[in-house]
């Protein structure tokens, strides 16, 4: 069973419904009828020899604009024909002594897809963090103070499995912590992208679209404590969404 996650951000949630999300990213085409709610979002992982796959909300460019398509998280690269990977590929992490184009380029999940400009937006409406401090360690739901959803950087990239499935999956890029994180106890944060930012991550050269990558500004983010029971992915109970949330059109 998966328990809390050290890395950033291995567990999230979604709750919004299909025309907020078109609405607001400007997304092609009509949106479907509802929503999602799923409050507590892990990667896919391995359980009774078997694996459960995660699929979660991502948005790529295409020459019409931008479209939104159910993707597998973590990433899956191309080489391990569509197996989900024994390590850790839910988090691409970002170094601040060098460029990102730099620290990429030594890890083989992830270079194909920055190499090929393979970037994505994911809108989560919340993400889980642990305070590494304490004893059990503390869970805490970090949400946005003025936007209704955090749009995080991702990368994606797709498997061939053997039997000829392809699969497309992605992977969150993560930055240093700001002032919030760091004081609930993590050392690392999601990228994620304002407005403004969004079509640069999407489309632009790869050393315009590595500017972005930065710690949420501080007074964006709020957190508030959730119970130890989100440390099973399984949990799926009400108490986990927030007040005043919702698929609200």
């Amino acid at each position: 069973m998966i328990r809390e996650n050290d890395d950033m951000c291995g567990r999230g949630g979604l709750d919004y419904s299909w025309k907020r999300i078109y609405e607001y990213m400007d997304i092609l085409g009509d949106p479907p009828d509802g929503g999602l709610r799923h409050p507590n979002v892990a990667p896919s992982s391995r359980r009774g020899g078997k694996v459960r796959w995660s699929r979660v909300p991502a948005v790529r460019a295409i020459e019409e604009g931008r479209r939104i398509d159910a993707l597998v998280w973590p990433l899956v690269p191309h080489w391990l024909k569509g197996e989900l990977p024994k390590f850790s590929t839910a988090n691409c992490r970002s170094e601040s002594d060098r460029s990102f184009s730099e620290t990429v380029a030594g890890k083989p999940a992830f270079r194909n897809a920055w190499k090929r400009n393979q970037r994505c937006l994911v809108p989560f409406s919340w993400f889980y963090e642990w305070d590494q401090r304490t004893r059990p360690r503390q869970p805490w739901r970090v949400m946005p103070v003025d936007h209704p959803v955090l749009v995080m950087a991702g990368l994606w990239d797709s498997s061939r499995s053997a039997d000829g499935e392809v699969i497309e999956s992605f992977t969150l890029v993560t930055s240093e912590p700001n002032q919030l994180l760091s004081d609930i106890g993590h050392h690392r944060s999601p990228v994620i992208l304002e407005p403004e930012d969004w079509e640069c991550w999407l489309s632009a050269e790869a050393s315009e679209a590595e500017q972005v990558i930065r710690p949420p500004a501080d007074g964006t983010l709020r957190a508030e404590q959730v119970s130890t029971r989100v440390n099973n992915p399984e949990y799926q109970a009400e108490e986990l969404i927030p007040a005043g949330s919702g698929r609200r059109n």
